[in-house]
């Protein structure tokens, strides 16, 4: 998945201007996965809200404290979020791999499904919306 550009970055803006505009352009990426990635069997949004989350936390890792714990709170959730979809894209890359392994595919195929629902209850969750929304107000 290729990055959204970012519109208004200025070379002579401060760090805070700038990065405020990258951080909601990455967050909308984010959100704007989610409801496709939340399906069961969407691999590739899945995939690419990983990469989302990937890059909202790298950007956050680097301006966290021009928007205070609002933004920490995001980073936090951010890793929380690239790890478990990462778990998530193991299952799916390993799937492919064992193939006609019965066993192998009821085990990978199991704990995908958990990671899913840990996945779903995580992005559900009171406070993953309060982290968002919090960022979101930082900006």
């Amino acid at each position: 998945m290729k990055a959204r550009k970012v519109k208004g970055l200025e070379s002579a803006a401060p760090l805070r201007a700038n990065a405020a505009l990258i951080l909601a352009t990455r967050l909308d990426e984010l959100q704007e996965l989610s409801a496709e990635a939340l399906e069961p069997g969407a691999e590739t949004a899945l995939h690419d809200m990983r990469i989302a989350a990937k890059r909202l936390r790298y950007v956050l890792e680097i301006a966290d404290p021009c928007f205070g714990p609002e933004a920490e709170a995001a980073r936090r959730l951010a890793k929380e979020l690239q790890s478990l979809m990462g778990d998530i894209h193991d299952c799916d890359v390993m799937l492919t791999r064992v193939e006609g392994i019965a066993t192998m595919e009821a085990l990978l195929r199991t704990r995908r499904e958990l990671l899913h629902g840990r996945f779903r209850e995580l992005w559900a969750a009171d406070e993953t919306q309060e982290a968002l929304s919090g960022l979101s107000r930082a900006l």
